[in-house]
């Protein structure tokens, strides 16, 4: 198979690797400032969030009360304790075991 581009691509690559960071454009200050005004949004979007979380979680569990003070709860069913015998002896044939008449 032949290389075709591909020595030419690994020195593309190589060479914007080796480029170093890019310098960002503008004042200091002013992207400082829009950052800031940036990450304020953030934290507000995120606290609207969890505001609007917390509140359909209250309302949920007032439903849920209201719905068991007016007796529609389910009935959960008891497990069955499995007894550790039981656990091991699972599987297990009750055939004759070799070597043995």
């Amino acid at each position: 198979m032949t290389r075709g581009n591909q020595r030419e691509l690994d020195r593309a690559k190589a060479a914007k690797k080796n480029a170093g960071p890019q310098k960002k454009e503008g004042d200091p200050l002013a992207r400082n400032a829009t950052d800031a005004a940036a990450l304020e949004q953030k934290r507000a979007a995120k606290a609207a969030k969890l505001a609007e979380a917390a509140a359909l979680e209250a309302d949920s569990k007032a439903r849920e009360e209201q719905r068991v003070a007016m007796g529609g709860g389910k009935k959960k069913k008891k497990k069955e304790d499995v007894g550790l015998d039981d656990l091991l002896s699972a599987g297990l044939a009750g055939g004759k075991k070799k070597g043995k008449k």
